[in-house]
């Protein structure tokens, strides 16, 4: 697993090297003391891991993280920091783990140990359940039962009976993972669950508006009316 370390001490950077020396299969591809940095190794590196600062010069932690939604595939996170404060914000960007400074052996490689190795990670099906958290409230949902995905800038909003929470991740970054048979990209700005359309039209710009559940009226691009008919044609 390839580690980059991000923290703006470089006695923070040396104590973690030492001892990720001591945990299995990792590899370190660089270290960054600050945000303009890690994006540069990030680019360069492709890391499947950020162990990553939160309070550091120019910009933080999180705003490292916001620059990077627009990506189609994220890096794991583990926050190290000094501060315990922002462990519950921490959830709003799926951190793997939160470690408070001074870090332990133990407690680094309990971490470490949850994060799926690149070969692990599987593809989602329609029985797969999915935590969601949108500021205090949590939901625990079956893939299956979620109508659409809207985009909302970095963020998305995600379409289902019991609410319409938003997550902080990007269109490109779901599509990756969601089940190509049954979600379809219908535009730069909706996913949608195609179990869930009820009625479809063509429209004047080529494409077709479709009605999904919950009185959920999407566009399918014209650009994306032709892979839609491939794809559920007979």
């Amino acid at each position: 697993m390839k580690v980059l370390l991000v923290d703006d001490s470089r006695l923070a950077r040396l104590e973690l090297r030492n001892q990720l020396k001591h945990c299995t299969d990792i590899e370190i591809v660089g270290e960054a003391a600050d945000v303009s940095q890690a994006l540069q190794q990030i680019a360069d590196n492709n890391p499947d891991l950020l162990l990553l600062d939160i309070d550091m010069p120019g910009a933080d932690g999180f705003q490292l993280l916001e620059q990077l939604a627009e990506q189609s595939t994220l890096p794991h996170v583990i926050f190290v920091t000094a501060f315990d404060q922002y462990a519950l914000k921490s959830f709003d960007y799926h951190a793997t783990d939160y470690l408070l400074k001074p870090v332990t052996l133990p407690r680094l490689q309990a971490a470490l140990a949850k994060v799926p190795a690149p070969s692990q990670r599987p593809q989602m099906t329609l029985q797969s359940q999915v935590f969601l958290k949108d500021g205090d409230r949590c939901y625990f949902v079956t893939l299956a039962d979620i109508y659409a995905f809207e985009a909302q800038g970095n963020y998305t909003r995600v379409h289902f009976a019991a609410g319409k929470p938003m997550i902080y991740r990007n269109l490109s970054a779901l599509e990756q993972k969601l089940p190509a048979d049954a979600f379809f990209r219908a535009n730069r700005s909706w996913i949608i669950n195609t179990q869930y359309i009820r009625q479809i039209e063509p429209n004047i710009s080529g494409g077709f508006e479709v009605g999904l559940s919950a009185d959920l009226k999407v566009e399918i691009s014209r650009r994306q009316a032709s892979a839609f008919k491939q794809g559920w044609s007979l």
